[in-house]
């Protein structure tokens, strides 16, 4: 059954507005994701702008995507949808992703998957176009030590964080972009710490070859995301755009120079929006007086306008002229490289996107990007929030039902254990040995009394006897509260677990664990499980039951 986001944390108020209330949020983006009618706008105005006078034709992007998608061993079906993108009746539904090592946390997959299921949707909704998923790689972004890591629940029923370095060692900071990053010796040995770390399964020897012949040494970590990726979900028609690409770069220069010759417009634009958003919600992205970075000897470093039309690069002592920069424009675009705030820019003028598949912070920022959309000429797409999900084992889901408690009541830790601890102590302890000691005097006390003058030493030899009685219910209480406390323990250390899996770090599972953990258990139907499970047009948190099907 579907848990309402209002039931869960972590949630912003705007995401919340943006599910439930999207009438207060219109005028922050294009389109209504729920409404079709305006989903066939957005269809219509693409016609009209893509590829609308640009340096480039759909077949130009095609070839790209072919010889890209060859590299990244996609299947058949991906292939059939490159060839019909250079259609002008076929549209891209979007996802992209930081290039988390194997794949990062697990809603990865899922962006991946609701992409596919949204571009399956459209495709039987509006018969007279075609629609295709594409992942684009976000292999620019250089916060390497964001994506060089991943989280597994270990044999010991415990969180467990791996990372890789290059050549082993450890970084503070890095300025290579991610997508460049090749990989070293020293993948083995983050992949041999992987598998010691899970318990050996019937699926185990055939995923840990899919990742050896991704993630090994000489493959850069966009090639080894991508097959990853290609080899969990199978061949369900995903398309792969690595826009670090030269080819894709140099089709880009249009914007680079808008985006050059027009600072700070853009960064005008976002703030003029952000203040009316922040009436209400809290602004996610902080826009750059020029919203691009330069690639210098291998690291990226942001653009910064200087006086007399000199450009600097921010943390580096390298300066351009206005014509040194456009000229390294026109002979090296490869060098130039976007924000947060041009992504979707560069993103939308390359693919005719009809809509982009994003998590709850993405759809927040794309909230500031409206204006940004409009300076460009670009058509904004219909955003589209991805399934949230929790894969609910069965030892979780048997925990809940035997504590008769609901799953969203995980996540409030004092509300739970409080519950907990009453279900399995109905009997209040002090008050029942308290009863029956009171009991056991008050018969000695009738006995005193009234056959106490006949025979003194019966009263004394009684008497004696009660306060062995007491003594041995003392004894016993003792027993059954330390009984009781054992007990107690065991159904924290069932509630400890069951967050461990559920609620790790107090931060919902999706973005926690790496999806390695579920197929080394599951094997890779899990991932079917999830495409044919998952509803995309289910806007609440959903659970996956991987062992069979829910109660």
């Amino acid at each position: 059954m579907p848990i309402p986001y209002t039931s869960l944390p972590s949630f912003s108020g705007l995401f919340l507005d943006y599910i439930n209330n999207f009438e207060l949020l219109k005028n922050f983006y294009e389109f209504d994701y729920r409404n079709y009618d305006d989903i066939r706008r957005c269809i219509d105005l693409k016609k009209d702008t893509y590829p609308g006078g640009k340096n480039f034709f759909r077949k130009d992007i095609c070839d790209i995507l072919n010889n890209q998608n060859t590299l990244f061993k996609s299947g058949d079906k991906t292939f059939d949808n490159i060839q019909l993108l250079s259609n002008q009746d076929t549209f891209a539904v979007v996802t992209g992703q930081q290039l988390g090592i194997l794949t990062g946390p697990f809603y990865t997959v899922l962006k991946a998957i609701n992409t596919i299921q949204l571009s399956e949707k459209l495709n039987q909704k509006f018969t007279d176009c075609k629609f295709v998923p594409v992942f684009w790689l976000e292999a620019d972004d250089h916060d390497f030590t964001e994506i060089n890591n991943i989280n597994v629940i270990s044999k010991e029923n415990e969180i467990k964080n791996l990372s890789y370095f290059e050549n082993g060692e450890t970084q503070e900071k890095y300025l290579k972009p991610a997508g460049k990053i090749v990989l070293d010796d020293f993948i083995s040995s983050f992949t041999d710490e992987l598998e010691a770390s899970l318990n050996k399964t019937d699926y185990s020897e055939d995923l840990f070859k899919l990742i050896r012949e991704a993630y090994k040494s000489g493959a850069d970590m966009k090639t080894a995301f991508a097959r990853f990726l290609n080899s969990l979900i199978t061949d369900k028609g995903l398309i792969f755009i690595d826009p670090s690409d030269q080819e894709i770069k140099n089709l880009l220069k249009p914007v680079f120079r808008k985006e050059l010759m027009n600072s700070p417009q853009t960064c005008e634009a976002v703030i003029t929006t952000s203040v009316e958003l922040e009436k209400d919600y809290q602004a996610q992205v902080k826009p750059k007086a020029i919203n691009l970075f330069y690639i210098h000897e291998g690291n990226r470093y942001l653009l910064e306008p200087r006086d007399g039309e000199v450009y600097a690069l921010k943390h580096s002592r390298q300066k351009f002229t206005g014509e040194e920069l456009y000229n390294l424009l026109d002979s090296n675009p490869e060098r130039f490289s976007w924000n947060v705030v041009t992504r979707p820019v560069c993103q939308d003028y390359i693919l005719p996107t009809i809509a982009y598949v994003g998590g709850p912070s993405e759809i927040a920022y794309f909230g500031q990007f409206k204006e940004v959309y409009k300076l460009f000429g670009i058509t904004m797409p219909v955003i589209y929030p991805r399934t949230s999900a929790t894969i609910l084992e069965n030892r979780v889901k048997n925990f809940l039902e035997k504590n008769d408690l609901n799953f969203d009541e995980l996540f409030d830790l004092k509300e739970v254990s409080k519950k907990l601890l009453k279900n399995d102590s109905e009997i209040d302890t002090e008050e029942l040995f308290s009863g029956m000691a009171d009991e056991l005097r008050a018969i000695f006390y009738t006995y005193e009394k009234k056959l106490g003058k006949i025979d003194i030493n019966q009263t004394a030899s009684f008497a004696k006897r009660n306060l062995q009685f007491l003594d041995s219910l003392n004894i016993a209480k003792d027993k059954y509260v330390a009984l009781q406390s054992k007990q107690n323990e065991v159904v924290s250390g069932q509630l400890k677990k069951a967050l461990v899996n559920v609620y790790p770090d107090e931060t919902l599972q999706e973005r926690v664990f790496n999806i390695v953990y579920f197929v080394n258990k599951y094997g890779l139907e899990l991932i079917n499980k999830m495409y044919n499970e998952t509803d995309v047009e289910e806007f609440s948190h959903q659970l996956i039951y991987p062992d069979n099907s829910p109660a």
